[in-house]
């Protein structure tokens, strides 16, 4: 399955950020691994659906779990790496000559996308419990907690942004004794508020440059796309909160797009009209919060309608 993702992606043209960003990704799933499992001890009840049911592909049985989110999740980053942002992690930063797998954390790009990533996985939480699928929802209020933030961590802390992790583990803890939306309201808009301050201290409270709103956008976009990849067996949806997770890193593409409108449109209005017309033709995928029974978009035709997607917002990155 990963030998026919990567054909796919270098089919359409990114086989160049695939590979400048092979190194930091193959590193990324080991040490992102490690960081995974120690905070899986913190995570209330991620550390039940993370060790059990949803175990294969969060890191509870070990290998794969790390593999999956670490691997990929670089492939997602790979824009922030091809792209030349330098920041703190240009000449190696943090992570030495070479631009280790601290390089892509550090910039700016990729800490903004991080942090619509963490929005994503609790706008899927916030759908289901919501929707009275309490049980769905509970696990992605750990995810960005036990996923994420590890990633992130020495970055956010370094930008005096370490309250984020706070509220994320304490939202993370609290889940499993989630039953309805009231149970969780509080710590989730404790959380929404702390990932808000962390972006405005990243762009100075300045609108960021449609250049990295076009990389944020292709990052989000690549890991739905993944995750939804990743959620399917022989044709169905076996691992529903992969798919769930994809729906939410759609939801916050969307979010995002419409709250930098001013600055795309002013730049290209082409590109605007057409990045938004790619994108609902995208979010199709995800019809419902809940997985239906058979997918309605094959992955090979939504790898193909995101590499569109990168060229309609190519005016914006070069």
């Amino acid at each position: 399955m990963k030998d026919q993702k990567l054909k796919l992606w270098m089919g359409v043209g990114v086989a160049t950020l695939l590979a400048s960003s092979g190194a930091w990704a193959e590193e990324g799933g080991e040490s992102g691994h490690d960081e995974m499992v120690k905070a899986g001890d913190h995570g209330g009840e991620g550390g039940e659906s993370h060790g059990g049911e949803g175990g294969e592909h969060h890191g509870g049985e070990g290998g794969e779990g790390g593999e999956h989110h670490g691997g990929e999740m670089g492939q997602a980053f790979s824009y922030f790496s091809a792209g030349g942002e330098g920041g703190e992690g240009g000449e190696g930063g943090e992570g030495g000559e070479g631009g280790s797998s601290a390089a892509p954390v550090v910039s700016d790009g990729a800490r903004i996308a991080m942090i619509h990533m963490m929005q994503g996985h609790l706008m899927a939480a916030r759908e289901l419990i919501k929707a009275g699928e309490v049980a769905e929802g509970r696990p992605h209020l750990t995810h960005p907690w036990i996923e994420v933030y590890p990633m992130a961590e020495r970055s956010l802390k370094a930008h005096d942004q370490g309250q984020l992790g706070k509220r994320l583990k304490n939202l993370a803890e609290q889940a499993g004794n989630v039953e309805q939306w009231s149970d969780v309201s509080a710590d989730f808009n404790a959380a929404w508020k702390a990932m808000d301050k962390a972006l405005s201290a990243v762009s100075d409270d300045q609108p960021e440059a449609p250049a990295t709103v076009a990389k944020v956008m292709l990052s989000l976009t690549k890991q739905a796309v993944l995750e939804y990849d990743e959620a399917l067996e022989d044709g169905r949806f076996a691992a529903v909160h992969e798919y769930q997770d994809g729906r939410g890193f759609v939801l916050a593409a969307r979010e995002y797009l419409e709250r930098n409108k001013t600055g795309l449109m002013k730049q290209n209005k082409e590109a605007w009209r057409d990045t938004n017309k790619i994108l609902d033709e995208l979010q199709k995928a995800w019809p419902t919060a809940v997985p239906p029974t058979d997918p309605v978009v094959k992955p090979a035709d939504l790898y193909a309608t995101q590499a569109r997607l990168e060229l309609a917002l190519a005016p914006y990155l070069y």
